[in-house]
């Protein structure tokens, strides 16, 4: 991705910008305390850059309002999911938890950093869909359709296994039981299998754009992030840590990542 696509934003005060941003929520999660809102803070800023670079990018007007659609209903569903539930009249995630009690003495400057961190990655993945729009193609085309396909399966799944969820865990007879229905009975982590897949949508997006084999390097790097990084593993962690045998006699039966049917017990 040329960095001249961020030229018409000004990149520098833009991440000078989203670094105040930051610093505003850090400060609030203080008070919260929920750090829950660096990832609606990501959401957010995502969603401005790509409008901001729908408005601005030379690509075809309606190449541009498709993606910024897309990326811009993404940010917003997941936003909004994210406030509602992890956030508002919340208490913290317990993966926050774990994090915080393993940075020990530098909890402070540990989660400050992590605040920090997400003006650039929000610059980073909105670079793009910003790319993409930059498109020299006149049109819609097939690959741009099928990016499309791709997109609607992703957040349709996402949102499907978020509600899932949600629904499970506002049953107070389902404390300390695991879901294993819907989504749930083919991935232990559906949503975040659904959110990896949502970066893929932009790839046949990118056919025909110089060096456009490169997009795969987003969706890639965000996949290994969700599986090894900051998604599976701490889930993980905090579901065996509240739900013993109950969560590995779940491990024992279904898939980490990619939904398939389940094996025998």
């Amino acid at each position: 991705m040329p960095l001249d696509v961020f030229a018409p934003l000004n990149l520098w005060v833009w991440l000078a910008s989203l670094s105040c941003l930051f610093f505003i929520l850090w400060f609030l999660h203080l008070r919260v305390p929920n750090a829950s809102l660096a990832d609606v803070g990501f959401c957010l800023s995502l969603g401005i850059i790509v409008l901001a670079c729908g408005i601005s990018a030379v690509g075809d007007l309606p190449r541009r309002i498709l993606i910024s659609g897309m990326g811009l209903f993404y940010a917003l569903r997941l936003g909004h999911f994210l406030l509602t539930n992890r956030v508002w009249n919340k208490t913290e995630d317990p993966r926050y938890q774990i994090i915080r009690t393993r940075l020990g003495q530098w909890e402070g400057a540990g989660m400050f950093g992590y605040f920090q961190l997400q003006a650039p990655a929000s610059l980073f993945f909105a670079g793009l869909l910003c790319w993409t729009m930059n498109h020299p193609a006149d049109g819609v085309r097939g690959w741009d359709g099928l990016g499309v396909m791709i997109f609607l399966i992703a957040i349709i799944g996402e949102g499907m296994a978020d509600r899932q969820l949600t629904l499970f865990r506002e049953n107070p007879l389902n404390k300390g039981k695991t879901l294993q229905t819907g989504l749930w009975r083919y991935s232990r982590h559906p949503n975040y299998f659904f959110e990896s897949l949502h970066w893929w949508a932009y790839v046949p997006m990118a056919v025909g754009l110089p060096w456009g084999w490169a997009a795969i390097f987003w969706p890639m790097l965000m996949t290994i992030s969700l599986l090894w990084i900051t998604g599976v593993p701490w889930a993980e962690a905090q579901a065996l840590a509240s739900r013993g045998n109950d969560y590995r006699d779940y491990q024992r039966r279904t898939n980490m990542f990619f939904p398939w049917f389940p094996r025998e017990a």
